[in-house]
């Protein structure tokens, strides 16, 4: 199963795309950074994967792939 949300913003900027799931990497001025870092852990603990794509004309989807449960 594929789950994805896209969004109009800005985008990650490039030189941001390798550490946006890096503990404690944030570009606000609130907030933790812990977001990202929890999300993927949970989606590598299931067995799946979580990735920030930019989106053509601006933004930024996110894409969760989890694998199929059996008998589900």
């Amino acid at each position: 199963m594929t789950i994805e949300v896209t969004d109009r913003g800005t985008g990650i900027p490039a030189a941001e795309r390798e550490r946006v799931f890096q503990p404690f990497f944030t570009t606000k001025s609130k907030g933790t950074g812990i977001g990202l870092t929890i999300a993927l852990n949970f989606a590598e603990a299931a067995g799946g994967t979580l990735q920030l794509v930019p989106r053509r004309g601006g933004g930024t989807q996110a894409r969760l792939a989890l694998p199929a449960v059996e008998g589900a």
